[in-house]
């Protein structure tokens, strides 16, 4: 926009096009560093004051706040009319305007301050609205001078204290109010306090109290181990091993000591030789360039990939150009092939867009460079703030997206610049536009070659010379004929219609969701395998917003408490927890608000007591214990942190209570089972906020609710209870009977009846066997999931010798999830396993003879890439290879099939052996590139 308004005023200079750039920046980073976080933070300096100052009613200082810029923006306007000061005005009201707009931010207060069912971060005043915009629950992350992975702390002082936490209370105050007795989050907590205590002459004021002071919360960095422009800082162990690998990582030794003040070396990573290498080949190749490169030159799939060749990659469907980085594309396998994200646009679109930003940066270069700026400040931008770590939970497509409406300006002046190059464009400036990328195409082929290096980026130039040059030389052929530039117009508009036809054609059906109710069916789902009044734990993004869509719009099975492990680390979500939502009464979180508070309890420490030596500790004990103010252990520099005295831990069983219709925990069948004492162990040596409220909410449930996890939560949220699980759907149930299972897919016991109903009558299947549905990577995960229960189901009622309904059960698996849009994977073993035990041996052949044809075919083609590709995919031929010996072995050992499982033995044994001199072929190749390398 600065560009757009130094063009039109004034006369182009370089002086004026370097200033105009210099105060375009400021001016941002005043709109982003200033006027959008400081007029909250200069919000919240006004209510500290006359709240905690002034010993006013909350909100006093927000409306003084707003009164004072409304007055403050009305004489500014004023004054800048009467003196006729334009660009003063100007500022002003731009100012106004943009504040006028943020304002609408308020709209999340208002909405928090109804206490809402989900009110994420209850952003309800000044100082956690703040922390919301601030997007603090994410952390930090160094741009412009920071750490690496491996920078030791400053030996002088490792730690320094971060921003302060403040939140909304009400502060009980001694007699004359001179000493702080009690606070409170909620005004009601706070009267009640007052009553009870009437008669010591107390009283009750309004305050913003700090919660949490993070005190010694982040880390001073030894500045020899610092660098500009850090790029590699994050410490998590998977993090690490990323960068090493992007980064071809050996470091510099460097001498030092370590956090605890030994002497030690530490390789400090290279800035340009590693640091660089990382920033431009993971974050704009890998995280960048090839989101940019799937939307106009083409796809692999949809798979999230993290740099392997054979998931995510952008595609241009040349296999010249593609077997350079892919290895060969020719004669892909079905199971490949087959991903509706498989989209080749050979090019054309990024073709089109290379000859608009020539066009126009030759024809127009000032409106080129708003353009450009538009592009490169929506993109590398964007790449340089985020400073992304690898591992990432998801794709990011979605980041850059204003980088790719801007090529597609680019885009549509390409179709232009043909029409107007068949008119204007001389013989010798023809040849120039084409012979100029051949020869530079020539001079990367013989660079690339003198380097030994593969031959993709040369190929890519020499393909978009030859079709630009095509092109040219067709419109120009079409002008010799047609002189008129109406129909000229309308034949380049028509040639170069067939690159977005050739888009919609190829990449509708991975972007249509027609017919798709996964979302939808998926959390009724969860929510039906659950008993009246459940409270169910979930974990992540796609366990829990469904269901909460279920339950706040759709209306669905609102009596299920929804509670997210990830969000029970925050006390704002521990508070919300406590209200009754929806049909859905509390959860049974009986402590204070202030004993598990931000900054209290975030982690509990697991220190087992000598005496305690193989004994189970009651759960309500050890709650309570872990809650009492006098038991804490003292930890280095001064503080101190709860703990419990055990790792050991068990709950009471009213028998009586458990096996009743109207507590339903139990079927009364089942009543030899049930053991007196839940007794388990957990085996950390500390708990998370999180965890310690789940034990809370056992101990303090006493079997009243029935408790359900998710079966997507992963075992690290089931703090060691999986013997005492009970699978009924999506969901397991903690019951008192113990169950022990060597099925690495299963979890403690699967109440057939109950998982049967639902499996069968109850669940919703959002239209997976329906044709033409579009199925991506994050459905099919789920369906892992729902397979993997089927089969767990089919394999229980065999065990009960039920073979109609596990029958039944397999034939509905296969029927909802059915292979057109469903493929087989290898998770689909254990239903073929099932079906040869039940007996059904063409069901089960029909099943392997596709599969093994899949794995066969797969294995095949992974064998043909070259050794440095080879290599990077050994583990996956080898899971395919152990496939197919095990359809061998059970179609010849364990439940022979005559000709058929000789067939597949003859073909797995030949495989075995090819492949064995193949894996070994690669090991040797692998062997002599490391040798090369030291």
């Amino acid at each position: 926009m600065a560009f757009v308004y130094y063009f039109k005023k004034y006369k182009t200079s370089r002086k004026g096009i370097i200033y105009t750039f210099i105060g375009s920046v400021l001016i941002l980073g005043f709109i982003q560093g200033i006027i959008i976080p400081k007029s909250v933070a200069l919000g919240g300096w006004f209510e500290l004051m006359f709240v905690n100052g002034f010993g006013l009613p909350f909100h006093s200082g927000l409306i003084v706040y707003f009164i004072l810029l409304t007055v403050a923006f009305f004489f500014g306007i004023r004054y800048s009319e009467q003196r006729n000061k334009p660009n003063l005005q100007m500022g002003i009201l731009s100012v106004l305007v943009m504040l006028i707009g943020y304002s609408t931010i308020f709209v999340i207060t208002i909405r928090s301050n109804a206490n809402p069912p989900m009110d994420e971060n209850d952003p309800s005043d000044v100082f956690t609205l703040q922390s919301y915009l601030n997007r603090e629950q994410y952390g930090d992350r160094p741009l412009a001078k920071g750490q690496y992975w491996n920078t030791p702390f400053d030996s002088k002082s490792q730690r320094k204290d971060g921003k302060p936490v403040r939140m909304k209370a009400y502060t009980i105050k001694s007699k004359g109010g001179n000493r702080t007795i009690k606070t409170f989050k909620y005004k009601f907590d706070a009267e009640n306090y007052l009553k009870a205590n009437a008669d010591k002459g107390l009283s009750l004021a309004n305050e913003y109290i700090i919660k949490d002071d993070k005190k010694g919360s982040e880390y001073n960095y030894n500045s020899e181990f610092e660098t500009i422009f850090p790029r590699m800082y994050s410490t998590q162990a998977h993090h690490v091993t990323e960068y090493k690998k992007w980064s071809n990582f050996k470091g510099v030794p460097m001498r030092t000591k370590d956090n605890q003040g030994n002497p030690t070396i530490v390789n400090k990573p290279k800035f340009f030789s590693e640091n660089m290498r990382f920033f431009f080949s993971y974050q704009v190749n890998w995280m960048y360039w090839r989101y940019f490169m799937w939307n106009y030159s083409g796809r692999q799939n949809d798979t999230q990939g993290h740099g392997n060749i054979l998931d995510g990659n952008w595609l241009s469907g040349v296999d010249l150009i593609d077997s350079e980085r892919l290895g060969t594309q020719k004669d892909l396998p079905y199971s490949f092939s087959r991903n509706r994200a498989y989209n080749k646009f050979y090019l054309l679109p990024f073709l089109l867009g290379i000859i608009g930003l020539a066009f126009m940066a030759y024809r127009d270069v000032k409106n080129f460079s708003v353009v450009a700026l538009l592009f490169l400040f929506t993109g590398l931008a964007i790449v340089v703030y985020l400073n992304q770590y690898p591992m990432q939970p998801r794709e990011r497509d979605y980041a850059y997206v204003g980088s790719f409406y801007a090529f597609a300006i680019w885009i549509g002046l390409g179709v232009y610049a043909l029409f107007d190059m068949a008119f204007t464009l001389k013989k010798k400036e023809l040849f120039k536009v084409i012979g100029y990328p051949l020869a530079l195409g020539g001079i990367i082929y013989l660079l690339e070659s003198i380097g030994k290096d593969t031959h993709g980026f040369s190929f890519l130039i020499l393909y978009l010379a030859i079709v630009a040059g095509i092109a040219l030389l067709l419109v120009r052929a079409v002008h010799t004929f047609i002189k008129n530039p109406n129909i000229l117009a309308s034949v380049t508009f028509l040639i170069t219609l067939s690159v977005p036809v050739l888009m919609a054609m190829d990449g509708w059906d991975d972007h249509t969701r027609a017919k798709r109710r996964t979302a939808l069916d998926f959390a009724t789902d969860y929510l039906e395998s659950c008993a009246p009044n459940a409270i169910l734990f979930t974990n992540g993004d796609n366990d829990t917003f469904p269901l909460w869509y279920a339950q706040e719009v759709e209306g669905y099975r609102t009596d299920v408490r929804v509670v997210n492990l990830s969000l029970l680390n925050t006390d704002w979500y521990i508070d919300q927890m406590k209200r009754k939502a929806y049909d859905s009464e509390p959860v049974p979180f009986n402590i204070p608000e202030s004993k598990y508070r931000q900054g209290t309890r975030d982690i509990v420490l697991m220190q087992p007591n000598p005496k305690l030596k193989d004994m189970y500790v009651d759960a309500k004990q050890a709650i309570k214990f872990a809650f009492d103010e006098k038991n804490k252990l003292p930890v280095g520099g001064g503080d101190k942190l709860s703990y419990i005295p055990t790792k050991s831990f068990s709950l009471k069983v009213d028998k009586q209570k458990v096996m009743s219709l109207e507590n339903g925990t139990v079927d009364p069948k089942d009543s030899a089972l049930v053991v007196d004492r839940v007794e388990w162990k957990i085996n950390k040596s500390y708990l998370l906020k999180n965890q310690l409220m789940v034990l809370l909410m056992l101990a303090e449930n006493d079997w009243d609710r029935p408790v359900y996890f998710a079966v997507t939560t992963g075992k690290d949220s089931y703090l060691g209870l999986q013997s005492y699980f009970q699978l009924e759907g999506l969901a397991y149930r903690l019951v008192p009977i113990k169950t022990k299972n060597k099925n690495p897919n299963l979890s403690g016991r699967v109440a057939t009846d109950i998982m049967y109903t639902n499996l069968m009558d109850k669940f919703k299947w959002g239209n997976m066997d329906v044709d033409g549905v579009y199925l991506d990577e994050n459905n099919l995960r789920m369906t892992t999931n729902l397979r993997l229960q089927f089969s767990n189901l089919s394999t229980a009622l065999i065990d009960e010798g039920d073979e109609e309904r596990a029958i039944k059960t397999l034939d509905k698996s296969i029927a909802v999830m059915p292979d057109k849009n469903v493929p087989y994977t290898r998770v689909l073993l254990p239903t073929i396993e099932n079906y040869y035990r039940l007996g059904e041996f063409d069901k089960a052949n029909e099943m392997t003879a596709v599969m093994f044809d899949r794995f066969e075919e797969e294995i095949n083609y992974l064998m043909t890439l070259d050794n440095v590709n080879g290599y990077s995919v050994k583990e996956e031929m080898q899971i395919g290879n152990y496939m197919l010996q095990r359809f061998a072995q059970l179609t010849n050992i364990v439940y022979p099939q005559d000709e058929f499982g000789e067939d597949l033995s003859a073909r797995a044994s030949a495989m075995q052996e090819v492949l064995t001199v193949r894996l070994q072929e690669l090991e040797d190749a692998h062997r002599r590139i490391l040798r090369g390398e030291f």
